[in-house]
């Protein structure tokens, strides 16, 4: 019978990211989500993906300002208060939230793809080395958000708007 590693060494343990908070970068670093959480994050997300696929309404809202704050807080954990406590902009908290919950449903590429385009999945650094596999179609790349026709500015949009990304402080850098 075959002996394997134990998950947690090929999985990774967090996900830090790099952001600047007040001229300075600070590195926040989310936590793996429990399985309950990813669950829900994983089928929320599916959802928001298929009403973003069946809608002919470019700014129809896909997903409303109570759903996306829960997304970012369940994807972020304590990260999210931290975001919110240094006083980052709300487009980073959304790149950083966004991209938390791209790692919890699909993984540590799809989540560094998404960060490296600066959160808009079609402007890619590394667009010549990205496979299909390696950039699976989220939500966020099913529809982008534009600049507020809701509260949140979250909507089904054909326009492209640059934003931030998602973590939990470890520390500054």
């Amino acid at each position: 019978m075959p002996r394997f590693a134990p998950i947690a060494e090929f999985l990774g343990e967090t996900l830090d990211l790099p952001v600047l908070v007040r001229g300075k970068e600070k590195t926040y670093s989310v936590a793996p989500c429990s399985a309950e959480v990813g669950l829900r994050l994983t089928a929320r997300f599916s959802d928001a993906k298929k009403k973003a696929a069946d809608s002919d309404d470019a700014d129809e809202e896909v997903v409303d300002d109570e759903t996306e704050t829960g997304l970012y807080r369940a994807a972020l954990g304590d990260v999210y208060d931290e975001l919110v406590a240094d006083g980052v902009p709300y487009s980073t908290l959304k790149v950083v939230g966004q991209t938390a919950v791209i790692w919890h449903v699909y993984g540590e590429k799809a989540a560094a793809f998404y960060w490296e385009a600066g959160g808009d999945p079609k402007r890619s650094a590394t667009s010549d080395s990205t496979s299909t596999s390696e950039n699976p179609e989220t939500p966020a790349a099913a529809r982008s958000t534009r600049k507020p026709a809701s509260a949140s500015g979250t909507t089904r949009s054909r326009t492209r708007a640059r934003t931030g990304g998602t973590s939990s402080s470890a520390g500054s850098s």
